[in-house]
């Protein structure tokens, strides 16, 4: 514990520095005064055992949300005491508001510090010391007491947009945010029952005896098929460490997928995961009811600049997953010998399972391909810019003949794209 000058302390033995012109001794007298009653202030301030500090914290919070920390201190001082409190947050929090805290404490009473944070990357963190600075009865000293303390935090992906959609669901408000009917009826499994027909319904559906009898076209309706597989496939290479925003493209995919999980839990389906660089960085084997196991695990993923090893991950896979399932890869494809080797994989993996390819789009390739060619090198950009695109696209087209589903979106869009495919693909009986 250090001892500290107040402002007021400093202020007045500043005034009392003119007295030298006229007096030395009795400036002398005057400074040894001040003295002497900043030690008898600091001799009243409450030791350690007269303040004790708590902290509570949540243990998780959502990447993108904002959290409430609450900082107790419990005095057992005999009179009231002020205190000002500072907080050490981990790397991956962000304080919202004043760093400083300051309270008074009523005699024997206890009371409560409470500040926001907001999450700036995923990962571990641990909050550190709390920092007490607790003045004198005589506001002339400051004593300075640093509490240890060790609370863990992690932030992990998706898990606010997963408490959102649940949300919206209940309130029957998905179309507002872009997303389809999750319980819905479909194409494929068990007949459930006949209605009218409407627009749009695909025309093998109808029956026709019921169509006949009745006089109006009737159509099946069949449930979807249930406890069926998903497996969600994440490149964590370098091309997703591109910054979009305040996150990653990784950041992105890591919600899209979280949120795909929670919805297969909806339908009964086991739901895997495979994160991968230029080795396999984690395996989940599919599962029902694996949304809170897929959630701390990707907690932990990073994207590495590293070229992905799609053959070495898909060659595990293969091992590893030996029934029929949706294979939800979530990549982008911009750089050409990466795209062949996509391509190729997904290719491959459409003869045992459903390949669905989420292409996440790069925001700033397409901003440099729609500049204004004002100087050379604009222009130089905007055709590199272009070229990429394009060999995008034609990947992207090359997967969509061998077979490949695909969806190609924005970043903030990935949520309702990679959920609708998934319906989609429930509705029509594709697995």
């Amino acid at each position: 514990m250090n001892l500290l000058p107040s402002g007021r302390w400093v202020l007045l033995l500043a005034a009392a520095a003119p007295l030298f012109l006229l007096s030395p001794v009795v400036a002398l007298g005057v400074d040894l005064l001040l003295v002497l009653l900043f030690a008898a202030d600091a001799l009243a301030i409450p030791g350690a055992e007269g303040l004790r500090v708590t902290r509570r914290t949540p243990a998780r919070i959502s990447l993108g949300a904002q959290a409430e920390v609450e900082v107790r201190i419990d005095s057992r001082a005999a009179r009231p005491v002020r205190v000002r409190v500072t907080d050490d947050l981990p790397p991956i929090l962000e304080r919202l508001g004043a760093d400083v805290a300051d309270v008074w404490l009523p005699a024997r009473r206890e009371e409560a510090v409470r500040y926001t944070v907001r999450t700036l990357r995923r990962g571990d963190g641990e909050f550190g010391a709390v920092h007490l600075r607790v003045a004198g009865p005589l506001g002339l000293a400051w004593r300075q007491r640093k509490v240890a303390r060790a609370d863990a935090v992690r932030v992990v992906p998706g898990v606010l947009e997963v408490k959102r959609y649940r949300l919206l669901g209940l309130r029957n408000r998905l179309r507002e945010a872009g997303f389809r009917s999750v319980r819905q009826r479909g194409e494929g499994g068990s007949f459930e029952s006949l209605r009218e027909y409407v627009r749009g319904d695909d025309p093998r559906t109808l029956d026709w005896k019921a169509t006949a009898r009745r006089g109006t076209p009737i159509v099946r309706q069949f449930e979807l098929e249930r406890r069926q597989n998903v497996v969600i496939a994440i490149d964590a290479g370098r091309l997703m460490t591109q910054k979009v925003g305040d996150r990653e493209r990784l950041d992105y995919a890591l919600t899209a997928a979280l949120l795909l999980a929670d919805v297969a839990r909806v339908h009964d389906d086991a739901v895997g995961l495979l994160v991968f660089s230029d080795r396999v960085e984690a395996f989940i084997p599919p599962a029902r009811n694996s949304v809170q196991r897929l959630a701390e695990a990707l907690g932990e993923v990073h994207a590495r600049m590293v070229e992905p090893n799609y053959p070495a991950a898909f060659t595990y896979l293969s091992r590893q997953v030996r029934k029929r399932s949706l294979l939800v890869l979530f990549t982008d494809l911009i750089d050409p010998l990466a795209s062949a080797a996509v391509v190729s994989q997904l290719s491959r993996a459409a003869d045992r399972h459903l390949p669905l390819a989420v292409a996440i789009r790069n925001p700033d390739l397409e901003a440099a391909a729609a500049q204004t060619a004002q100087d050379e090198a604009t222009v130089y950009r905007r055709a590199a810019a272009e070229e990429l695109l394009q060999a995008r696209a034609a990947a992207l087209a090359a997967m969509q003949r061998a077979g490949v589903l695909v969806a190609d979106t924005r970043p903030g869009d990935a949520v309702p794209a990679v959920v609708n495919r998934y319906l989609d693909v429930k509705r029509r009986g594709m697995l």
